[in-house]
């Protein structure tokens, strides 16, 4: 049997912890909240369909050091033969805190001649707030051979996460046979209504070695609504980019909406400036919530 791959789109996940007890990286003692499981559908995967598994009880589970840090997340999303993912416990992401960072690494649990996973590994930079400033990211896609490696920068204004930029570099061969170095950029604003995400504004674009200019490529915004008045139980989890939109937030979004604009330059004029393309509603996603007797959400269930 192949290795199971995982579908990535910003699938990113921690690795084991062990006994480094001189890292910054601390619980905040004003709230010592620590989820202990959620149900796998309510965290997002890239816009791709993610079904339950009806042999699986389909949680999100974590383990934790003496500090209250997250050491070990199990269960994730494999990537079936039908273009879906489903939760599965087999895998799982260890986290290793040093300093002032924190590895991360995905792995499967062998079974049934299945051994590995594509690569899936990151290292988080914390600033002295325990704020996430920093990701760089190695992977590879689902059935690709190359590595992927991206760097994301975090920027915050009076605590609240306002923008961040991620980029990475590749090369391009020319039909000359000339093989030219390029620059992507995703540079992503975030906007709120009171103490909850509203939107996440993002535009991407590339800059070639051997030209001045750079070209705008598509512009992507996320829109948020539909939030409860409920707790955050996701308000930790910022680390890992399934529920990394989840965390941001006061209170808890039941809609989610994704469009998109492309950008146009006549001519292939790169020099000047580019129409943008009308907009089209590229995704939805919508959540039904089931609640306590304290109004609180019943996030483990779904």
């Amino acid at each position: 049997m192949k290795p199971f791959y995982l579908v990535f789109t910003f699938l990113l996940i921690l690795s084991c912890s062990s006994d480094d007890s001189d890292g910054v990286v601390t619980i905040d003692p004003v709230d010592d909240f620590k989820i202990e499981k959620y149900h796998g559908l309510y965290a997002q995967y890239n816009n791709i369909s993610t079904i339950a598994d009806p042999t699986q009880d389909n949680l999100i589970k974590f383990e934790y050091d003496e500090q209250g840090r997250i050491i070990k997340r199990i269960g994730d999303v494999l990537h079936t033969s039908f273009g879906v993912l489903v939760i599965s416990d087999l895998l799982y992401t260890d986290l290793t805190y040093y300093e002032d960072k924190v590895y991360i690494e995905k792995k499967i649990t062998p079974t049934g001649g299945t051994s590995g996973v594509a690569q899936n590994e990151a290292t988080i930079t914390f600033d002295v707030n325990n704020r996430m400033i920093q990701k760089i990211r190695n992977y590879q896609i689902s059935g690709g051979q190359d590595v992927q490696v991206d760097t994301t920068n975090f920027s915050y204004n009076n605590d609240k996460l306002v923008s961040y930029i991620k980029t990475s570099n590749k090369e391009s061969t020319l039909w000359t046979g000339e093989v030219i170095g390029v620059r992507y950029f995703e540079e992503s604003e975030l906007y709120y209504s009171n103490s909850n995400l509203d939107s996440i504004v993002a535009i991407s674009s590339r800059k070639y070695s051997d030209t001045p200019y750079i070209v705008l490529e598509d512009k992507e915004t996320k829109i948020f609504s539909g939030y409860d008045s409920a707790s955050n139980p996701f308000r930790k989890l910022q680390i890992f980019e399934e529920t990394f939109n989840r965390s941001i937030s006061q209170n808890n979004f039941t809609d989610y909406r994704v469009t998109r604009n492309g950008y146009h330059y006549p001519n292939n004029d790169f020099y000047q400036s580019p129409i943008v393309l009308p907009t089209y509603e590229e995704s939805f996603q919508t959540w039904s919530f089931a609640y306590d007797e304290n109004g609180e959400w019943i996030y483990n269930q779904f």
